[in-house]
């Protein structure tokens, strides 16, 4: 299980990253709603006086820095560490001899907080110096980095002489290992020249280029054709064709044919990317090979236009738009485009038009890195859904739409509190040893074992947690622990160096802090638990409990759910220092029971939720039946070979009969896709492969005929197999999600899969459903939040009666209706990647549609924009559903004249059992 946001982060250079997207991540990220600009509003730059050339507008050229090292002089507790001959006091860039293999070190003075997207920075060189630059990061220790060359896949940018460089922290430190220096050298020998470099640093992982001008437009700034050459260029070439205007330009390309813009003037100026619109026979697929070129010795690139260049279609007309860091990587001048086909196509004429070059104020790292505004290919098909308002509905679970608290953020994000989040819950593995009284947890080993304050800030405390969550309006759920064992204050460690020497791996922070492996690999035996903690029985948690029942007696409750603890059959991992031995199916019971019995009697109306485990075996077995060397499935076994939650519920409802005591409200599992590469948070891959498979992991939470594509093998089917454990064991339990997560955040893959999982937790009935931790800011994730909480950014949202809904293979639909059965909102999802759907929305005894808003979402930062009003009947509408995109039907009706039984509400009260 991944909880490291519930504990310490190190202060040193760490963190996970997924894959970055390519070296145009920064250009093409504007997304086809940009092209408007580049289509209709082409404009050329004014001459430049004295010299009768083009000069574009300059751009910003920079990127926004978590943690600067270099920005006109050293920042922070960066400091110069040599080698070469260099100039780096500042104020300015820093200028440095890279002859003879020469280079520069920044170090660090302690160690950085942080985890981190790419190292950014400006670089000038002599134009002659070719591709040169080496990067890779270092520290004190024995860990060895890879050597980086720098090479067109990480330019950003260019300005001017300047060159913007984003190298993905993927490639600089692939294992994410803490490192306190930056070193840049030349791979091959150059000249004596100086190299320039400036805005050196760190990015977030959502790192981004600045614009000076509000981001929205993708302006042409040369213009080369546009019906017919423009002034300075001329069109000539070597086949048959028509250039002369007005009008697109018409080219024969058969036989490897082609045709040539070329400018009288060498060209000024920054570019961001090549523009062009062309029509071409359908059978001729990808054949278009686009390069620049000039009249001396230099080469260039020659680029095949594939469908990654592709960011719009208008009927039998492609956009393609080409970054210049592919046709120019090493900034040479150019004064020419030359378009050719590269295999051999038939004697049609190819057309082309609007024909330029692009600045690069408007190139954000948007809608396309994230795997969104995607180009449909083909053209749409049809999609017949259906709103069922004659089915019984029921009550939808506000609770549902929860989240996780991340300690390490909570004082420097805000974007948490915006995305429509209804509860959040203090958990993680660090939860399972918190000690109310000191505010101080063990992070286990999701970090050294180090006893600590949540997230290293004193002043960030639970009662902080609570009160935070009240003054925006969410309701919180509390980890209490069970284990038996607390931090006893935030100093001690439990494998100390010192005392058990050397071991595998050490905190880059405190390096006293061992991993309990010793450098040879032996696992080291688990201290005595007081090395570290104080005993926590049932009174030390009851008194808690109390304590908060106590202040909530002037400011109302506070907690409106408790944990009992956190996986606990992975104590044994986890918290291998303080409970080295697996946890048996009698061991959950007892303490469940004792710590259970003492919280009902501290808080009679508490929402109680069990037995938090942490996947697909602890759902069925104990610790003690997966353990290395144990006989398998002995603990089970012995307790009638009975599946572990339906034998807990079963002894659990036995105890309230016989005592009156309910120990149970809600019966709680955590729930990771396992599927290889699906990853957790920012984390996983985003290739079709994986990005398919993450979407379809979502089927593991309700369908009998999803076999689960990784190691379980075998239909998981979540929600109506826990309410069939429920139904038959102990009837009357509610049903939650504590933790889940789907990877990859910042994709439109995660996005999905999490509008996807939303739609199921209402149409299951949960009770409620917490995502670990919260997504990044405007992240595809977060945006699927939205979708539920606040679509149009005023407030309008799925609504709280669940309407039963079906769509075809490829697209989901989920309803909601109002009370008064005159709203409905439903919420369409297309998860086909290069395919548009025509859907044709059916509202079946819903009553006569009045009016229909419709608000789309396809991965641009900016989150949903509304569509033109939809053509409607009396009890239809059509919609037109992107590929790879969430759709919001927003429906006002004049309910029929009878009631219908979707006006039914069936589930649990807000926040109940």
């Amino acid at each position: 299980m991944r909880h490291e946001a519930g504990g310490h982060r190190t202060p040193g250079l760490t963190g996970s990253w997924a894959g970055r997207q390519g070296l145009y991540t920064a250009l093409l990220a504007t997304c086809a709603a940009l092209l408007v600009a580049c289509q209709d509003s082409p404009r050329s730059s004014a001459p430049s006086s004295g010299s009768g050339s083009t000069s574009a507008p300059k751009p910003s050229l920079t990127v926004e820095l978590e943690e600067a090292a270099y920005d006109g002089g050293f920042q922070g507790s960066w400091e110069d560490a040599g080698w070469s001959e260099r100039e780096v006091k500042g104020p300015g860039p820093a200028r440095v001899m890279m002859a003879d293999l020469g280079g520069w070190m920044l170090k660090h003075k302690e160690s950085v907080h942080g985890s981190f997207g790419a190292l950014a920075m400006r670089f000038k060189a002599p134009s002659g110096f070719g591709e040169f630059l080496e990067v890779r990061l270092d520290s004190e220790d024995a860990n060895v980095f890879p050597r980086v060359k720098v090479a067109s896949k990480h330019v950003a940018g260019q300005d001017g002489e300047w060159t913007q460089l984003l190298i993905p922290m993927s490639e600089l430190n692939p294992n994410a290992k803490s490192f306190n220096r930056i070193i840049l050298r030349a791979h091959k020998r150059v000249g004596n020249d100086w190299v320039e470099l400036d805005k050196l640093g760190l990015t977030s992982q959502g790192a981004q280029m600045s614009e000076e001008a509000p981001s929205g437009s993708l302006e042409v700034v040369e213009v080369a054709y546009e019906g017919g050459a423009k002034a300075g260029w001329e069109a000539g070439g070597w086949t048959e064709r028509e250039v002369e205007g007005p009008g697109p330009a018409r080219v024969m390309m058969a036989d490897l044919g082609g045709w040539m813009l070329r400018r009288k003037e060498p060209l000024q100026g920054t570019f961001g990317g090549l523009a062009l619109r062309y029509r071409a026979p359908s059978g001729y697929g990808e054949f278009l090979e686009v390069r620049v070129d000039s009249e001396d010795a230099n080469v260039f690139p020659r680029v095949r236009v594939g469908s990654q260049h592709v960011v719009n279609r208008q009927e039998d007309w492609v956009q393609v738009l080409v970054p210049l860091a592919e046709l120019n990587p090493g900034m040479k001048p150019f004064d020419r485009v030359i378009f050719r086909a590269h295999k051999r196509v038939g004697n049609d004429w190819v057309e082309m038009d609007r024909i330029g070059f692009t600045g690069t104020n408007a190139a954000v790292v948007g809608a396309l890195s994230m795997g969104g505004a995607r180009v449909a290919v083909g053209p749409p098909q049809p999609a017949g859904l259906l709103v069922d308002c004659t089915a019984p509905g029921h009550f939808i679970s506000p609770l549902i739409y929860g989240t996780a608290f991340n300690a390490l953020r909570e004082r420097k994000d805000s974007h948490q509190w915006d995305m429509g989040a209804t509860v959040r819950r203090w958990g993680g593995n660090p939860t399972s040893r918190y000690n109310w009284k000191l505010n101080a947890w063990n992070t286990g080993n999701d970090w050294y074992y180090r006893n600590t304050a949540p997230g290293d800030d004193a002043k960030f405390t639970y009662e902080e947690f609570l009160m935070a969550n009240r003054a925006h309006g969410l309701q919180s759920a509390l980890t209490l622990p069970i284990l038996g064992w607390v931090a006893k204050d935030t100093t001690s460690v439990s494998f100390p160096v010192s005392k058990l020497g050397a071991q595998e791996k050490v905190a880059p922070e405190m390096p006293e802090a061992g991993n309990g492996i010793a450098s040879g690999g032996r696992k080291l035996p688990s201290p005595m638990p007081t090395q570290t903690s104080v005993a926590a029985p049932p009174e030390f948690i009851a008194e808690w409990v109390r304590t908060i029942q106590q202040k909530d007696k002037t400011r109302g409750r506070s907690v409106h759910m408790y944990f009992l603890d956190n996986e606990p059959m992975l104590w044994n991992s986890t918290h291998r220092d303080v409970h080295p031995e697996p946890t048996t199916y009698d061991e959950l019971l007892e303490r469940t029971i004792s710590y259970g019995t003492a919280v009902r009697k501290a808080d009679p109306e508490a929402v109680i939720a069990g037995p938090t485990e942490w996947g697909w075996t602890g759902y069925f077995r104990s610790a003690a039946d997966v353990a290395p060397g144990a006989s398998p499935d002995a603990d089970r076994k012995a307790h009638g070979n009975i599946p572990l939650l339906p034998w807990y519920l079963r002894k659990l409802r036995e105890h309230e009969k016989k005592t009156g005591v309910r120990i149970l409200d809600v019966v709680d599992v955590h729930f990771y896709p396992q599927g290889e590469g699906i990853g957790f948070e920012e984390g996983g891959r985003t290739d079709a492969d994986a990005s398919a498979r993450r979407i379809r992991s979502t089927r593991a939470l309700w369908d009998p005929n999803y076999k689960d594509e990784s190691w379980i093998d075998e239909p998981v089917r979540l929600i109506p197999r826990l309410k069939k454990m429920v139904s038959e064991n102990y009837p009357g339990r509610g049903l939650a999600i504590g933790e889940y997560n789907f990877g990859a955040t910042k994709h439109m893959s995660g996005g999905l899969a999490q509008a996807e999982a939303l739609g199921r937790f209402a149409e299951g009935g949960l009770t409620a459903a917490y995502h670990f931790t919260y997504p990044p800011a405007k992240s595809p994730t977060w945006w699927a939040f939205r979708a539920y909480r606040n679509f149009d950014g005023q407030g309008g949202r799925f609504l709280d009666t669940y309407v039963p809904a079906s769509a075809p293979e490829g697209t989901s639909l989920f309803a909601s209706r109002s009370e008064d059965k005159r709203h409905v909102v439903a919420i369409a999802l297309n998860l086909q990647p290069e395919t548009a759907r025509d859907a044709r929305v059916e509202l079946k005894g819903c009553g006569v549609l009045k009016s229909a808003r419709v608000w789309t979402y396809t991965g641009e930062p900016q989150g949903f924009s509304e569509q033109k009003a939809p053509r409607l009947s009396a009890a239809a509408m059509d919609a037109r559903l992107p590929p790879y995109s969430i759709t919001v039907l927003d429906l006002m009706l004049e309910p029929p004249g009878t009631g219908t039984p979707g006006g039914q509400v069936r589930g649990r009260r807000p926040g109940g059992p």
